[in-house]
Parts: C-alpha cells; structure tokens; sequence
C-alpha cells in the first residue's frame, strides 16, 4: 500500500512497477488462499472393521481436488484414539494423537495415503477426525478446514493360549466333555426311531408300531443340552464396587473368548451375561443365546468392549438371569475368584436342571470348592501357564 501511494504520488516508473507487483502477489495470495481448499474432497476408510486384538488395520485416506487449479502443497491429519499405534510407533515409546502427511495434488488430481495402524489391545476404537491445511502459492496466507469423520472399528480379544487344549474346562461344550451330562427328559419328546435290541419296553410308541408294522423307539431331547451361555464376571473381589484387577480381568475376558470361539466351532448356540459395564454404552450387555456368525460376533463384541469395572455382584446378575435361560443349557462361569455368594448361586442354577462349569483365575477356597463339587458343579482353575500366555 505504500509502495502504491509512492507511485500515485511520485508517478516514477520503479514505484509504479513495484506498485503492481505487489498489488498483484497480493491478488494472487488472496485469491489463491481463499481457492485452496475449495472443491477439495476427503474420504476415510478403514479395513477390516473386525479385528483381533494384535493385528493391524489400514486406514486408507483419499484426497480428490476437483478444481483446475493446482495446489503447492496440503497437509492432513488423521487423529488417533488411544490405544491405536501408527506405523512408526514403537513399542514403550509415547503413541501419538495424531498421523500427518503433505501432498501437492494437480488439478482434477486424486491422492489415496494408506496408514498401518496396529491394535495391541481390546476395545472400540473411533479413527478421526481429519484435518486439512493449505495455503496460497506464494506461502502468505495459510487456511484449514475439519472434516468431521470418525470410522469405528472393534478388536475383538485374543484367544487364550492354552497348553493343554483337552482340558474338560476349555472344550466344555465339546461332546466328549458332556456327554454325562446329558439325561434324556421325558417331557421333551423329539421323535421315534426304528426299535433296537436293548431298548426299554417301556419306550416303544406302540400306535406308531401298529400303523408302520415295525417297533419303534420313542426319542426325548436331553435335560442338559450342549448350547452353552457363557457368565462372565469382572469383579476381582467380593466387595464388587472395589477397583478391579486389570489382570486377572483381561485373563478371564481371554478365557472367555476362547470358550466363545470353541463352542461356536463345535456348531452350538452360544449366548452371554454379564456384570460388566461397556465402555461406550456404559450399560451392562448381554447376548441372547443364537447359532451362527452374528451371534458369535455379538458375543466377542461385548466382550471387546467390556470395561474392568462391575455394575453389580455376579450372584445377583446369573440370579437375575434365571428365568431368561434357556432350559437345560449347559452354563459356563468364568470368573477371577470364587466368592462364597457367587458358588451359592452356581449350586442354585445346577439344581434349576443347568449343567454348571466354573473357571476361576484364583483357586477357591477349599470349603467352597468342596460345595461346588458335592452339588456336582464342575470347577477348573486357570494355571500359571496360562496367566504367562494370556497376560
């Protein structure tokens, strides 16, 4: 401005270039300021969106600058949640909140940045938002926009690894491991089969018999099926409200897991309780017993965002639970410690006709694990090799 009072007044010719010089770069800043994030598109993907925890996602950012004018450079950020490392990200050191990267896209140019990103631990996590900076060709002027996107992707907890996979404990679902408990019930009938040589005279469907000319044998599902609903606690002590024991909690989530994974493998339904909070709903889940992907995946999903905190003692959910099992699934409970009100409510739901198992972090004590055995709940403990794997 002043150079261009210079020249009105003076009318020399060097003001009056320097004058238009400057009137022109600061046209040209302004204008190219103003254009820079103009008609410039963000988009934000990540795959997969289902993961186990360890594994690495990759969040894939595509810059579309649908204007001619080119653009000298353009910075982008990409905000991380905690938990979630990026590609240079080394194991101990600080993470970072955020990943950043300068393009310099053409006109009617598309740029696609990939990132790694590596899920060391359990949890729903949400990638974003995004940011964008630009500025004017001649570096004057700087502008920024936020884009507010947020991609939510779950990691689910990995599987405990076990030494000694036959342990009736972690297959408990598997046909070898229950099949003593299963008592045929006679107010469940299934069907009939042809008559066999053993079989009780007092089971043979005689008016099927006549009408098919051949004996027949009357069939009854069992009182004890092998679907199993899986009770899941978090509360490392008896007083449920004191701060939990992140460790055993994540070992029993683990356990769980691999629990979840065996039975659905096995082809039975699955479902889970818990007293648990989740961490983004800040309720307590549960999952309705099913067969199939979906419900397997719905089970690891509470279990991925599963908080270390109780809302309630355990006795009291499986209690309250009760009446919404289904009847004769086998239970599975797995828990830090034994307390003597949970091993009461486990001795409850055996006799209301469940197949009870228990697979506790600390090994209860003796009087409670000779009351779980006389009223004929299995009990398993996790050992030290376990801890080491799953930890």
């Amino acid at each position: 401005m002043l150079a261009l009072g210079a020249a009105g007044a003076t009318r020399t010719p060097a003001f009056l270039v320097v004058a238009a010089g400057g009137l022109v770069a600061w046209a040209l800043s302004e204008v190219t300021a103003r254009l820079a994030l103009v008609a410039v598109d963000v988009a934000l993907e990540v795959e997969p969106r289902r993961l186990v925890a360890g594994e690495t996602a990759v969040a894939t950012v595509t810059l579309t600058n649908r204007k001619p004018v080119h653009l000298p450079w353009l910075e982008l950020t990409l905000a991380l949640p905690e938990g979630i490392l990026g590609p240079a990200d080394r194991p101990g050191a600080p993470p970072r909140s955020a990943l950043r990267a300068t393009v310099a896209p053409r006109g009617h140019e598309r740029v696609t940045l990939r990132f790694p990103l590596r899920v060391p631990g359990r949890g729903a996590y949400a990638i974003g938002p995004l940011a964008l900076r630009s500025g004017d060709w001649l570096g004057f002027v700087e502008a920024e926009r936020a884009v507010a996107t947020a991609v939510g992707i779950v990691a689910y907890p990995r599987s405990l690894a076990v030494a000694d996979r036959h342990r009736p404990s972690l297959r408990p679902l598997a046909e070898a491991a229950a099949r003593r408990g299963l008592v045929p019930d006679p107010l469940r009938f299934r069907g009939v089969r042809e008559h066999q040589p053993g079989d009780p005279r007092k089971e043979i469907h005689w008016k099927l018999s006549a009408r098919l000319g051949a004996l027949q044998t009357k069939l009854y599902d069992p009182a004890t099926s092998l679907d199993g609903v899986f009770l899941v606690n978090v509360a490392s002590y008896e007083q449920y409200w004191i701060i939990a024991d992140p460790e055993a909690v994540e070992l029993v989530i683990a356990a769980t897991a691999q629990l979840v994974r065996l039975a659905a493998g096995a082809g039975r339904q699955v479902g889970l309780v818990t007293n648990g909070i989740d961490r983004l709903t800040h309720e307590r889940p549960r999952s309705p017993i099913g067969r199939g992907p979906r419900a397997v995946a719905r089970s690891l999903e509470i279990l991925a965002r599963l908080g270390p905190y109780a809302m309630a003692a355990p006795e009291t959910v499986f209690l309250r639970e009760r009446g919404r099992l289904p009847y004769g699934a086998t239970l599975v409970a797995v828990t830090p410690i034994v307390s003597a009100g949970l091993a009461e409510a486990l001795v409850v739901l055996r006799r209301s006709q469940h197949r009870v198992l228990a697979l506790a972090v600390t090994p209860p004590a003796p009087r409670l694990a000779a009351r779980l055995r006389a009223a004929d709940v299995q009990l398993e403990t996790i050992g030290a090799g376990e801890r080491r794997a799953a930890v």
